[in-house]
């Protein structure tokens, strides 16, 4: 298994094959309780992040972080959604993700207003997916890259 998206690839490809399929509401929801998260707990959980990765996995983290952020603009504009947060969320929870097992309870903090409507996130798990379903996921993720302008 390449490890595209830093250590936890394959839980990242998980969480963004789902990211297309949040309401407007929950979109929302996700930009509000975003907004309610103190800036200084999520820079605590992205140090965090930096002091346990190396300089080649924060770069993969990044890349992850990048991708979400785009599969959910798309995702916004969809749903004729304009609010930053949202963008901004799915950044901190695909980091979050990718390195879940290493920052503890910041995790928690980077995940909490998307696993508000994705429970899946709540806890954190290392990779799950068998490799056929790794291959649909990494096909269904393209394809919303694709269908959305691919940049």
């Amino acid at each position: 298994m390449s490890v595209i998206f830093g250590p936890n690839s394959r839980r990242v490809l998980q969480f963004l094959t789902h990211i297309e399929d949040l309401s407007p509401e929950e979109i929302d929801r996700v930009a509000d309780l975003w907004k309610q998260t103190s800036s200084q707990t999520r820079a605590e959980g992205w140090a965090e992040v930096h002091r346990t990765t190396s300089d080649e996995e924060r770069y993969r983290i990044l890349v992850a972080a990048s991708v979400a952020r785009r599969a959910a603009l798309d995702a916004a504009r969809a749903h004729e959604r304009h609010d930053w947060a949202f963008w901004a969320a799915v950044w901190d929870a695909a980091a979050a993700v990718a390195v879940c097992d290493r920052i503890g309870s910041h995790y928690n903090v980077l995940v909490a207003p998307l696993a508000a409507v994705m429970p899946s996130l709540a806890h954190c798990r290392r990779d799950e997916l068998t490799t056929p379903e790794l291959q649909g996921a990494v096909l269904k993720a393209q394809g919303a890259v694709l269908k959305g302008g691919g940049g």
